[in-house]
């Protein structure tokens, strides 16, 4: 009997905090219907206890940063400023880029199981399940994701990164909110705000190295570091933004393109169609993972680039 139940989605309180997987297979009062996702209400506490929990995080490392003993392992972690920039790029920029990482990851099979890491369109009569159908892991990376990019634009004013950071926050906020609400294509967001993030979680840990957003000096500091997050960085950017990304973008776009196709107002045989805000947040992903297969070119130019440059001053 305990199997049995576990197989359904258990009946959830209308507003409650989505701390566990199982939170988010909600049904309907009757607990008939799922699963279902979660309210606004229920998203929205719960993304602001994980800002909360990013500062925690924040304040954590920079009580155990600012101990004798971390203080003396190199005259450049004397300056409290450097120890603040180190807490920010390892406590939340690291920690929540490995946390999404990691859910994605977790429910990886759900890709395969709609045939999502395939190199032709091996199902494509299933968009409709993979744009409109709820995946509950897809909609607790969004969570997870979105509530990053809100502690994320706070420092980022707070350390007056710039306007591309500023504006890049938002789009990512915005398209992860309309992966949740109204609701369109939750499974993908286990690749592209999740197993993605891995070489950005990484990337997150170097940026510590950098003179304009890091720590100045700390290169020279702790060379051998530096390297081996570099070359970890080029691996898995190789691996998820090289490799894995084309084949989910085609998917994708191959799965927007057919569902943008279909009539407003038209229903299918499941008895649904897609809704004004749907179509709009679409067409609104389409251009952003348009734009960002463009910029992995770009930026893969700007590693060979940086690769030559490091390499030749080695030798």
């Amino acid at each position: 009997t305990s199997e049995i139940k576990r197989s359904y989605p258990h009946p959830q309180r209308k507003h409650s905090l989505l701390l566990t997987s199982e939170s988010f297979h909600c049904t309907d009062e009757k607990g008939e219907k799922g699963p279902l996702p979660p309210s606004r209400t229920s998203t929205l506490l719960t993304v602001a206890f994980l800002v909360l929990a990013l500062i925690l995080s924040e304040q954590l490392v920079r009580f155990i940063f600012n101990s004798s003993s971390f203080i003396n392992l190199h005259p450049i972690m004397e300056n409290e400023n450097n120890r603040h920039i180190l807490s920010r790029h390892i406590a939340v920029d690291g920690l929540a880029c490995s946390v999404v990482a990691f859910l994605g990851y977790r429910n990886r099979h759900l890709l395969n199981s709609h045939n999502l890491t395939a190199l032709n369109r091996q199902n494509s009569d299933g968009f409709h399940a993979r744009m409109h159908g709820y995946t509950p892991a897809g909609h607790q990376v969004l969570v997870f994701f979105f509530a990053y990019q809100c502690k994320n634009m706070h420092d980022t004013i707070r350390w007056n990164d710039g306007i591309i950071f500023v504006l890049h926050h938002i789009l990512a906020g915005a398209t992860a909110w309309g992966g949740m609400y109204p609701g369109v294509a939750s499974v993908y967001a286990l690749f592209f705000m999740g197993i993605s993030e891995v070489s950005t979680c990484i990337l997150c840990l170097l940026a510590n190295f950098d003179d304009e957003f890091g720590v100045k000096g700390l290169e020279q500091a702790f060379p051998l570091t530096k390297i081996v997050l570099a070359l970890a960085f080029v691996v898995t950017f190789l691996i998820c933004r090289i490799v894995l990304w084309p084949i989910f973008a085609f998917h994708f776009v191959a799965d927007v393109r057919m569902t943008l196709k279909r009539e407003e107002g038209v229903v299918d045989k499941h008895g649904q169609g897609p809704s004004r805000a749907a179509r709009n947040t679409l067409k609104f992903m389409l251009v952003s993972v348009c734009g960002l297969s463009l910029l992995q070119v770009l930026w893969l130019g700007e590693i060979v680039t940086i690769a030559k440059k490091e390499i030749g001053a080695m030798f």
